[in-house]
């Protein structure tokens, strides 16, 4: 009887444990903009989702410019991610991030990952509403 009592108030705990994290809802992202703030090239900027093994990338994005790429839509839900690029000769990472997702972003349209490089060494991500 203990036993039985034992095994059943564990199998609760690991419930309310497992149940105690905030759940993320999928949000259906469609493309990428990469805005490149500063006065120097960038190059090689990539946004990786290490979790998935996968990656956006472009290659050249002069001062003040931007490049932006779609793709097959894909949920995210709130995995890290990095950003990594080349300026004047140096390599930058932000590290790996996890991207808030908006309160008023409508489920029901397509999102896009805006990137912005402000400086060497300085770049971040936000999930933004497609204009569609």
């Amino acid at each position: 009887m203990t036993k039985a009592l034992f095994t059943a108030l564990c199998t609760l705990m690991v419930m309310a444990c497992a149940g105690s994290g905030q759940e993320i809802p999928a949000v259906q992202i469609e493309g990428l903009v990469i805005e490149n703030q500063t006065q120097m090239w960038v190059s090689a900027v990539r946004v990786m989702l290490p979790s998935r093994g996968t990656f956006v990338s472009c290659g050249n994005i002069s001062p003040g410019s931007m490049c932006s790429t779609s793709f097959p839509v894909t949920a995210y839900t709130g995995e890290p991610l990095e950003v990594t690029w080349s300026q004047a000769g140096q390599i930058h990472s932000t590290g790996q991030f996890v991207m808030q997702i908006p309160d008023d972003l409508d489920s029901g349209r397509a999102a896009g990952v805006q990137v912005v490089v402000a400086g060497p060494g300085s770049a971040g991500a936000i999930i933004v509403q497609r204009l569609r």
